[in-house]
């Protein structure tokens, strides 16, 4: 009993000390300074110099019309400045990952790179919109997307941004991939140790090495090989994730607890095996490992990474759209090391989707709001941001892990593919005939805007609204069939449409069978 009475009480010290140093991480991490970090596809942003791989980005048409225009690039650029400031409050994220840069293809001579510092420092006392305006010249012409990119950037507010870009060039120092990808990054970027990995049929996986106050974090930007579905496409990808995950072993080779964060468009669906079982061996989950078990991430001792959707509602999972449902080709995916209680480590359950109404998505369906080249252009992106928060703890205590609410599981059997579910939109946001009648409608006034239509379907499933003709179109099979079924009946017919151009030709596009006569 002597002994016991003795030693009782160094043994409740030494637990009471224990809870004290856990209290204590707690709430350095609970009170530590979050960072922001956005994966985002841009969709294609070209420079202005009249040269371009895709033939819609060139200057003219093949008629000689005007086509991609510095003013559509100035377009283009202010909408993502105004996009990106949804995040911190209005200053923008602390980092970005942007896949669809277009790579320049009017380089420097003898390969050399473009100082960006430079020429925000050269055109401190212009606007972006003076550069792609009155100032417009041989020399900004030259400058690649992503400076105009950052340019824009400063003149929203959103400051403070070093950059990294993703180069494979060939002898002649001319890129070879059309697209590339970039990094923004308040945080100080270690340039020296910047990398890039180049892979098959795809945009070089981008490697960036930040200061997180300290402490190293490594941000891998990827852009693999399209079409998801696509068996053979996944043959190509999978060899871009064995890329990926050959660097990532030699990294937790030298480290177990290395801090890396995986973003980008891996043109993959987060449950990529599940979605198409009819592939035997996928890039994102058999190759790279990217799993659902948060618990077993968190624990460490495995060659497993977390992917950040399994945080999210499972009804709810989307970032962009193909023939009606949603798809998750933007991903994020975190490191075990981002769970312990050294340098960096990841906010739980911090993973969001940026969906902003009537900005980047549209408010009766919440799709994309893409790009369109329609006047001076507009919308945003096919593909909706992503993002993620981090944090810095000074505990470097590698066993102590972070306590998880509601941690993520696979929860693959229980998912279902998402159908575009559209909704019978608010009158406000829909023109209604008395509002349009005798107006042309053919104008950057008209253009993505809703219609209430009223009028008999022609044989060839065509509308005259105004004294024009509108082809009508449905990405739902059985509505576009009903509506051919209807041409030349002479019935008629109300619906909402949105007001669009494909291939040339003006149509009005109904979302959802419930748009057709509807109950207004």
């Amino acid at each position: 009993m002597r002994k016991s009475r003795r030693y009782l009480p160094v043994y409740l010290l030494v637990v009471a000390a224990l809870l004290i140093l856990q209290v204590t991480a707690y709430a350095e991490y609970v009170n530590a300074r979050p960072y922001k970090l956005v994966v985002h596809n841009i969709e294609n942003l070209f420079d202005a110099d009249g040269y371009a791989v895709f033939q819609d980005y060139r200057p003219v048409d093949a008629d000689g019309n005007p086509q991609y225009t510095p003013a559509h690039l100035l377009t283009k650029i202010q909408n993502h400045a105004r996009l990106m400031a949804r995040y911190n409050d209005g200053s923008g994220p602390d980092v970005i990952v942007f896949s669809e840069i277009e790579s320049d293809f009017t380089p420097l001579p003898d390969g050399a790179r473009h100082d960006h510092f430079a020429v925000l420092q050269r055109y401190a006392d212009v606007t972006l919109a003076e550069m792609l305006g009155e100032l417009f010249d041989e020399e900004i012409a030259d400058l690649p997307s992503e400076i105009l990119l950052l340019k824009g950037f400063e003149d929203h507010g959103l400051t403070g941004y070093d950059l990294a870009v993703a180069y494979e060039r060939d002898e002649n120092h001319r890129p070879t991939h059309v697209q590339k990808n970039v990094i923004f990054s308040r945080l100080p970027i270690m340039h020296e140790k910047t990398r890039i990995h180049p892979v098959e049929g795809a945009r070089p996986i981008l490697e960036v090495w930040l200061d997180v106050d300290g402490h190293g974090l490594a941000v891998f930007a990827n852009h693999w090989r399209s079409r998801a579905s696509d068996r053979e496409m996944e043959r190509i990808r999978i060899q871009n994730a064995q890329v990926l995950k050959d660097r990532l072993d030699a990294l937790r080779a030298e480290n177990p607890a290395v801090d890396f964060i995986l973003g980008g468009d891996f043109n993959s669906d987060y449950n990529q095996s599940h979605r198409y079982p009819y592939m035997k061996k996928t890039a994102v989950n058999d190759v790279l490992r990217s799993v659902g078990d948060e618990r077993k991430v968190k624990r460490g001792n495995t060659d497993a990474v977390y992917n950040l959707w399994y945080e999210y509602d499972i009804n709810r999972r989307g970032s962009d759209t193909f023939r009606g449902y949603w798809g998750t080709l933007m991903q994020i995916m975190i490191s075990s090391g981002m769970y312990d209680f050294q340098g960096v480590q990841y906010v739980d359950n911090s993973f969001d989707v940026g969906r902003f109404p009537g900005k980047n998505v549209y408010v009766n369906s919440g799709a994309p709001a893409r790009w369109y080249f329609f006047g001076d252009g507009g919308g945003y992106s096919d593909h909706l941001p992503i993002s993620m928060k981090f944090t810095v703890v000074d505990d470097d205590d590698p066993e102590t892990k972070l306590t998880l609410v509601d941690p993520g599981v696979n929860d693959d059997e229980q998912w279902d593919p998402i159908p575009v579910s559209y909704e019978i939109p608010a009158r406000e946001y829909v023109l209604l005939p008395d509002q349009y009648a005798g107006r042309e409608l053919r104008s950057e006034e008209f253009f993505d805007r809703l219609f209430y239509v009223t009028g008999t379907i022609t044989g060839a499933r065509q509308i005259e609204v105004n004294g024009q003709f509108y082809d009508l179109f449905s990405h739902d099979r059985q509505l576009r069939d009903h509506l051919s079924h209807l041409g030349g009946t002479g019935e008629e017919v109300r619906f909402i449409g949105r007001l669009g151009m494909f291939r040339g030709n003006w149509q009005f596009v109904i979302g959802d069978p419930s748009y057709l006569n509807p109950d207004w």
